[in-house]
């Protein structure tokens, strides 16, 4: 890049297409979606068909300046005469590769040194929502440490004097513990987690074994799955005795916190683990109230631990939640509504428990991950409802309203019908 031109780098913001930099003067673009419209013949209206989203085009206008101007305008026609798309780099649009359909520059006239230069852009691929969801998944992995952190530490201090009056306490509080750790055992050995488990194996195995976002292992079969299955299950169950042996507050926070971890990492599914982990963040015991110390004590020790044990779910739900990948649009805006509000009603008995720490940790956590959330469900396809007037294939449905035989299976997840030879004369499926 030229000396002038980096000088103007404080003035203008820069770009450049194909490593060829140019100081950006002004940009616009268009979005919206692709339709086609139907005209009839005696009909006054038309029929907008939807195809999905347009193209999204940008327009720059920039200019080259210095001794070394020409040269970078020849590199620039040689990157816009260059086969297939090139990676734009642009201050506020981000990091995309585009196409370009249309390069034209201009020599003022009179004055020498400057080449105005005017570009028209598709976009192929973007790199900045990857980028922005990299950022978001870490800002929620920040926010679930400190609240781990905040919810062990207010716990410890909030038990110090209630387990003072000794063993009859803290016997108390492993029993509320040990009641929410059996809801843990169920949980991994349930049908819902048995399911998920079975997502991590490869190909296609129909409706009943489909991930929300689970990773797939290649070399997986379904005895391997089995037997790790058999094995995290025992690790639950050995966390949850765990429960019973602790001596202290410290101990029994740290026992706590393993459980739902631990059935967390044992199933593949992430929308299997937040199937199985939202009973274990609603927990709560009966609870009896008492006017004697050591009854007040029993009653406070027994309430922190059930607290502790909800917003350890929390915290487990917090990360599979950053990896979970809904299907559509209302799906990420329920699931965001519901997170939103059991993070909304713990943060409210943290603040009247007079938790600081653990207010503003959980305040933290719920604006990254409701951000999370929002900004997965602006991308995603919303539902529809698809009629038809005799029932008909899977495959040729697909064809007919999205033109890809390839989407039968998703179609058949959603209508789930008796056979898919014989789809359901109505049912939602994706609007794209």
């Amino acid at each position: 890049m030229s000396g002038t031109l980096s000088t103007l780098a404080g003035e203008y913001l820069q770009g450049s297409f194909r490593g060829i930099p140019f100081v950006v003067v002004g940009s616009g673009g268009s979005n919206g979606r692709n339709f086609q419209v139907h005209r009839y013949p005696f009909r006054d209206k038309v029929w907008a068909e939807d195809l999905g989203r347009a193209p999204r085009s940008y327009r720059i206008r920039a200019f080259l300046i210095g001794p070394e101007c020409l040269a970078q305008r020849d590199l620039l026609i040689t990157a816009a005469e260059t086969n297939g798309p090139g990676l734009l780099v642009h201050p506020t649009i981000g990091v995309i590769q585009a196409a370009l359909l249309r390069f034209e520059w201009y020599e003022r006239d009179g004055v020498m040194g400057v080449v105005d230069v005017e570009m028209e852009l598709v976009e192929a691929s973007s790199y900045l929502s990857s980028t922005i969801m990299l950022a978001l998944h870490a800002a929620v992995g920040v926010a679930a440490v400190a609240f781990g952190s905040a919810i062990s530490s207010d716990y410890a201090a909030t038990t110090l004097t209630p387990y003072s009056y000794g063993a009859t306490v803290l016997h108390a509080g492993r029993g509320v513990a040990s009641d929410w750790g059996g809801r843990a055992n169920s949980a991994i050995r349930s049908p819902r987690a048995f399911a998920g488990a079975m997502a991590a194996l490869p190909g296609n195995n129909g409706r009943y074994a489909s991930g929300s976002g689970a990773v797939v292992d290649d070399s997986a079969t379904v005895g391997t799955i089995l037997a790790g299955l058999t094995a995290s299950s025992q690790v639950v169950s050995g966390n949850v005795s765990a429960l019973d042996g602790a001596a202290d507050a410290d101990t029994l926070a740290t026992a706590i916190m393993a459980v739902p971890e631990s059935v967390r990492s044992a199933i593949a599914d992430p929308a299997a683990q937040i199937a199985v982990l939202l009973p274990l963040a609603t927990y709560s015991p009966s609870v009896v109230a008492s006017g004697a110390p050591i009854g007040g004590a029993i009653a406070t020790a027994q309430t922190a631990t059930a607290t502790l044990c909800r917003q350890a779910a929390l915290l487990s739900l917090a990360y599979a939640l950053a990896d979970w990948q809904p299907a559509t649009s209302d799906e990420a805006q329920a699931m965001r509504a519901r997170i939103g509000a059991m993070l909304d009603d713990e943060a409210v008995i943290a603040a009247d428990s007079g938790d600081d720490a653990t207010f503003q940790a959980l305040r933290n956590l719920r604006a990254q991950v409701l951000q999370d959330l929002a900004d997965r469900a602006a991308r995603l396809p919303d539902l529809v409802t698809v009629t038809r007037n005799a029932p008909l294939p899977a495959l040729v449905l697909a064809q007919q309203v999205y033109a890809n035989g390839s989407r039968a299976p998703d179609l058949i997840q959603r209508a789930d019908p008796i056979h898919p030879a014989f789809m359901p004369t109505s049912f939602e499926a994706l609007s794209s």
